[in-house]
């Protein structure tokens, strides 16, 4: 699965060490608390998330559903390539079309999995609000993290209860996060009639 999701999972938020501090804001809007809105969010029963990185390698772009505890569904786009994936339990389904605009799939490669909270993007980014000095403005928690010459700066938005997207920039790159329909995603499933395949999908 890392392979294919390595896209999100570039390393962008390395940055985090020891020994920042949380500087705590008032409130000054009706959001809730930004740490009470990401536990909320990775609490929620499911969740949909729209991902978009760009680096100087291009851009990539996925949608996803998290259902919690352990299913994960949805498609990446890298290039002209559309994968699509599904976390259930302890096995993940694999497949790739040629083009962006082909039909869904409904050969997958099963193997075992990391499960699926190990790969979210919600809950690979969201636990990093409180690793470094932080500012806000009404809804918009801004935090700094700092190490080894370099910053990057982690942008949060809280709607309600939840947070509802998640900026992270550093120098040549950055990721834009979007979560909505949290508590009402349709359920995470393999399409109907899908079939196992043995053979690897190549990214041709």
């Amino acid at each position: 699965m890392r392979k294919y999701l390595a896209f999100l999972l570039l390393g962008i938020l390395t940055l985090v060490g020891a020994g920042f501090a949380f500087l705590g804001a008032s409130q000054s809007s009706s959001a809730a608390p930004l740490g009470k809105a990401v536990t909320n969010t990775l609490k929620a029963s499911n969740f949909t998330e729209d991902l978009v990185e760009r680096t100087p390698q291009g851009t990539e772009q996925a949608s996803l559903v998290f259902q919690s505890p352990d299913r994960l569904g949805g498609w990446l786009i890298s290039g002209k390539r559309k994968t699509y994936l599904y976390i259930i339990g302890n096995a993940e389904y694999i497949a790739i079309t040629r083009s962006v605009s082909a039909p869904a799939p409904t050969t997958f490669y099963r193997q075992q999995s990391q499960g699926a909270v190990a790969v979210d993007p919600a809950h690979t980014y969201l636990p990093y609000y409180n690793k470094g000095p932080s500012t806000r403005n009404g809804s918009v928690t801004t935090v700094t993290l700092s190490q080894g010459g370099q910053t990057e700066t982690l942008t949060y938005t809280v709607t309600g209860n939840y947070v509802s997207d998640f900026k992270a920039k550093v120098t040549g790159g950055s990721i834009d996060l979007t979560i909505s329909n949290v508590g009402s995603s349709a359920p995470v499933a393999l399409p109907k009639g899908y079939k196992i395949t043995k053979t690897v999908p190549t990214q041709g």
